[in-house]
């Protein structure tokens, strides 16, 4: 019986074959070895248009024979998602020997972007092959070979380290330029490759000497139009009627101090024109643009104030960019929650209960001391941040034990206490003074030279009628699109 054959063997055999035949001819991702998506191939169509492409193999090249690269380009080149990628087939190559690819951001909310639009072209899974660490936030794994982050003292790491928006001059950027020449003499199989704009790269060309320099260009020049007008919310909105009205085609793009905000005041009536927030999401999700009626035949106007590299918006569509000029400086999460209508009164009489006489930051302190849920929500505050609070707190008093420094028991009340708090403020601070210069509240704030009011909702705002207004303050938040407010004040002295 063994010996003979079965009609049924020999004909699900040939078959088998054929399968494993089909199986072979799927090309695999090399990160993660499972086969690319239809995605894939339709998002690398898209990124081979993209200006940088014309210097991939220019880049491969001189990345092999070079330790230290400078790209030089302006917005929209694709910079910033495409060398990082690059750069990761690089470490790849080597198997990586000598570690993988980091690539640092100036700011939290760009380095959790550009890692989910970057897994996305890479095809594969966001905290795996690619990641993204930034402060209370990690998303990495074993795996991760490509990681976004804000910064990390741990360079040995990383085979290649890239500096993005090196133009925008941050102190963790800026010491980690100036450190990069000790560390290649350190570390010579190391590549370092930053990403700037051609002002800065002039500059980086004077202090490292002779490196390699790629030069890039937008596929297509914008005419640039100034604007000598102070509001510029309303030279903005004129701006915007002045293109609908000519009937060109295309899209706008208004990069404004606070795209929410400022996005309520231009309103959406606004005729043949369909207004996009292009917000920052929630959870470090990028914003989805939903499809309205009629938006095919409309011009869209989307409004941002993410005024990086890689923002992400449909660049066939859009023909012109406005930009203010004007960013939101230094926004925090607030511990005060918005009280529902009827009760605005019995939520400021509410928070009034912890302000504290020597200004903001100490109300802030009494606050922090009582965070119990139910408290928080019977006092009209947000738990949430308060718990946000608690974990900066945490991770700051790790970081003093790694580095052995002594940790002093809290004594809020005392006046040796209070001198240290205001001292701490100052030397974090120093950037973010202001004086009375007639004593009617108007502040004038030492380092960009504006007017500017404390807020309403302050300590001061309520009490500055019995308590009067102190000379010099120290602030945490100016915000020019608000009224030119200035929020969590407190008083100091040239003393202090």
């Amino acid at each position: 019986m063994s010996g003979e054959n079965n009609p049924a063997e020999t004909d699900i055999y040939p078959e088998s074959e054929d399968f494993f035949a089909f199986g072979e001819d799927l090309e695999l991702n090399q990160f993660d070895g499972l086969p690319f998506s239809s995605r894939y191939y339709k998002l690398l169509k898209e990124r081979k248009t993209l200006p940088v492409w014309r210097l991939r193999c220019e880049f491969d090249d001189t990345l092999v024979n070079n330790r230290l690269v400078i790209v030089a380009g302006t917005a929209k080149t694709g910079k910033s998602t495409q060398i990082p990628q690059w750069c990761a087939e690089f470490c790849l190559s080597a198997q990586y020997q000598h570690g993988t690819v980091v690539c640092t951001q100036t700011k939290k909310q760009w380095a959790v972007d550009l890692a989910l639009h970057v897994a996305d072209e890479m095809d594969v899974n966001i905290g795996h092959e690619v990641g993204y660490s930034i402060p209370l936030e990690t998303c990495c794994s074993s795996d991760t070979v490509l990681r976004f982050m804000m910064s990390d003292p741990y360079l040995e790491h990383y085979g290649v380290i890239i500096i993005d928006q090196a133009h925008e001059r941050t102190v963790s950027t800026d010491i980690l330029l100036g450190l990069i020449k000790d560390i290649l003499l350190q570390r010579p199989e190391l590549r370092v490759v930053v990403l700037t704009i051609p002002p800065m790269a002039e500059k980086l060309l004077i202090h490292y000497g002779t490196i390699p320099l790629l030069s890039l260009e937008a596929s297509c020049s914008a005419e640039v139009v100034h604007s000598s007008s102070k509001d510029y919310f309303y030279s903005a909105l004129r701006l915007v009627l002045e293109i609908h009205r000519t009937k060109e085609e295309g899209d706008v793009i208004v990069f404004l101090a606070s795209a929410e905000r400022e996005g309520t005041r231009l309103g959406t009536d606004l005729g043949q024109m369909v207004l996009v927030v292009l917000c920052q999401s929630q959870g470090g999700l990028p914003c989805v643009l939903t499809e309205q009626p009629g938006s095919k035949k409309a011009r869209r106007v989307f409004l941002s104030t993410q005024q990086g590299e890689d923002v992400w918006w449909p660049t066939d569509s859009v023909n012109f960019v406005i930009d203010t000029g004007v960013q939101k400086k230094m926004a925090t999460p607030s511990c005060f929650l918005e009280p529902p209508a009827g009760m605005i009164h019995d939520a400021v009489q509410c928070h009034r209960k912890f302000q504290h006489p020597e200004g903001d930051h100490f109300t802030l302190i009494n606050i922090y001391n009582f965070s119990a849920e139910k408290w928080c929500h019977d006092y009209f505050l947000d738990h949430s941040a308060l718990k946000t609070a608690e974990a900066i707190r945490s991770e700051l008093t790790d970081t003093l034990n790694k580095i052995e420094l002594p940790i002093s028991e809290p004594s809020f009340g005392t006046k040796t206490n209070t001198l240290n708090i205001k001292r701490a403020l100052l030397a974090g601070f120093f950037m973010h003074i202001a004086r009375d210069v007639d004593g009617s509240g108007n502040y004038f704030i030492l380092t960009h030279k504006h007017m500017a009011h404390v807020h309403p909702l302050s300590s001061y705002g309520a009490q500055s009628h019995k308590l009067g207004l102190p000379e010099w303050v120290v602030f945490h938040e100016y915000n020019l699109s608000e009224s030119n407010c200035m929020r969590t004040v407190s008083e100091i002295s040239p003393q202090v």
